[in-house]
């Protein structure tokens, strides 16, 4: 009895023991498994085409201070009824910088980009012929076969590069990151072309904000006519001066847009890139392969002597 129990002991340092030396002699095997993984890796990487990763970080403009924009909207005092710009529950209410993050990637943000032809020509070069000088159907096989299911589908098969494509590309390409969890927010895009990326993140703030402005100064405008319009029929002295004053406020509105500074975004650090192209890095993925190989061996090896046990 007590010789059984010692051989119950001793089984599972003898099996590791067994294990080890079955590692031991496929010591060739695991080390061509881990060049194996080394080798796929290496041609996996050259397979991918670098990119840039461009990055820029924005944060909501101040409403005070010598370096705020101010109110977003003309304001009378709280007594008026109007002591705020927007009015409603707390879900309702959306800031400026919330609609900038939003409108990053809409349509009417691609609409301005999209007047920029050289910028078009650059982000969708496959289908841009630059010796024609027109743009054509891409000739890669995933745009073919596209171009082909429609086709069967009775479908327009292809047309040229829109705003439309433009916003899908954002939303497809560029991240916003929140920046250690406060309101400042990190927009981040990657390219081939360390210069082009630079471009593309300067153009689309510059976009987004100029929409934000017009439609400002559309409102504000817009409500200036409605109120001047008005003024001419009040025979009441002080709803008279009550629109007045409104009428001043909004004119002071156009002027602060017509500054130029920040609207509903600080460019709190300019777009920025790394030198060297940076994704995919392989400086820890070629050692990982290497390691990914080395495990896969290592469980082969493992899964042969437990069946081999097993019989």
């Amino acid at each position: 009895m007590p010789d059984s129990v010692a051989s119950r002991l001793n089984m599972p340092s003898s099996a590791m023991g067994d294990m080890l030396r079955a590692l031991a002699g496929q010591w060739r095997n695991l080390l061509l498994c881990a060049c194996a993984g080394l080798t796929l890796t290496i041609l996996a990487l050259h397979l991918v085409t670098p990119r840039y990763t461009a990055s820029l970080i924005v944060g909501p403009t101040g409403r005070s201070g010598p370096a705020a924009m101010g109110p977003r909207a003309p304001a009378l005092s709280p007594a008026a009824g109007r002591g705020i710009a927007e009015q409603g529950s707390a879900e309702e209410l959306v800031s400026d910088f919330s609609r900038y993050l939003a409108l990053l990637t809409s349509v009417p943000v691609a609409e301005r980009l999209v007047r920029d032809q050289e910028l078009m020509h650059r982000l969708f070069e496959d289908a841009w012929d630059a010796e024609a000088g027109r743009w054509r159907p891409p000739t890669g096989p995933g745009s073919m076969l596209v171009r082909g299911l429609r086709w069967l589908a009775g479908h327009a098969v292809w047309s040229p590069p829109d705003a439309v494509d433009l916003s899908r590309h954002l939303k497809k390409y560029l991240a916003i990151e929140s920046v250690s969890g406060g309101p400042l927010r990190r927009l981040v895009y990657r390219h081939e072309e360390r210069d082009f990326a630079l471009l593309l993140l300067t153009r689309l703030h510059a976009a987004t904000e100029a929409h934000l402005r017009a439609e400002a100064e559309r409102r504000l405008r817009a409500e200036m006519t409605h109120v001047n319009g008005r003024l001419s029929g009040i025979a009441n002295l002080d709803r008279s001066r009550l629109l007045s004053g409104m009428v001043t406020e909004q004119e002071e509105m156009l002027m602060m847009l017509d500054v130029g500074l920040p609207y509903a975004a600080d460019l709190l650090e300019p777009p920025a890139a790394a030198a060297l192209a940076d994704w995919p890095n392989p400086v820890p993925l070629i050692p990982a392969g290497a390691l990914a190989g080395l495990g896969l061996g290592l469980f082969a090896v493992a899964a042969r002597h437990g069946y081999r046990r097993g019989l």
